[in-house]
């Protein structure tokens, strides 16, 4: 008999693949370690779900039903998974990241156009070159990412240097 799911209509069996996966899994311990004595904001699990459940909440504001849940979970899952990289060899985590995660998105069932699409958004989060094309997966994920930090009830904020940019600076808007 087949367990029922709260929402049968509801597939998240890829976005789970990438919650298994082992070498996932190994760049997120990566991120730990890095992060171990860092006060400020971590790129954990936490914080990538943030993000996942933000995007797909931005592109269902935009009315994008084009982009499915799975594919803006997977966005929001790997967008920092480079970190670990950035701090022990320098570079963009963002490049690394989407370089990181491509053979994931593959071992998940992700085809070859949602991994392009995926990658992309991924490579782009922290770019705001305004002459670049930017998906509306690329735009809700760059935008949910910084969403995603509960700025204005952090015990840190006073020694913040990216404040300013933060939009939960005062008060939470999403």
């Amino acid at each position: 008999m087949k367990k029922e799911t709260a929402d049968p209509g509801i597939d998240m069996d890829r976005v789970n693949r990438i919650l298994l996966d082992e070498e996932y899994r190994r760049y997120l311990l990566k991120n730990k370690a890095c992060e171990r004595d860092r006060s400020f904001c971590h790129h954990n699990l936490e914080h990538l779900l943030a993000v996942a459940r933000l995007t797909y909440l931005l592109l269902l504001e935009e009315k994008c039903r084009f982009i499915s849940k799975e594919l803006a979970y997977g966005a929001g899952l790997l967008h920092d998974l480079g970190r670990w990289k950035e701090y022990r060899e320098g570079g963009d985590h963002a490049a690394h990241s989407a370089a990181l995660a491509g053979n994931i998105l593959k071992r998940a069932g992700f085809t070859a156009s949602e991994r392009e699409l995926i990658l992309k958004a991924i490579a782009q989060h922290r770019h705001h070159d305004p002459g670049e094309h930017r998906s509306p997966l690329s735009k809700a994920l760059s935008k949910a990412d910084r969403f995603s930090r509960i700025c204005f009830s952090c015990d840190r904020r006073g020694d913040c240097r990216g404040l300013e940019q933060r939009p939960h600076r005062e008060k939470l808007l999403y």
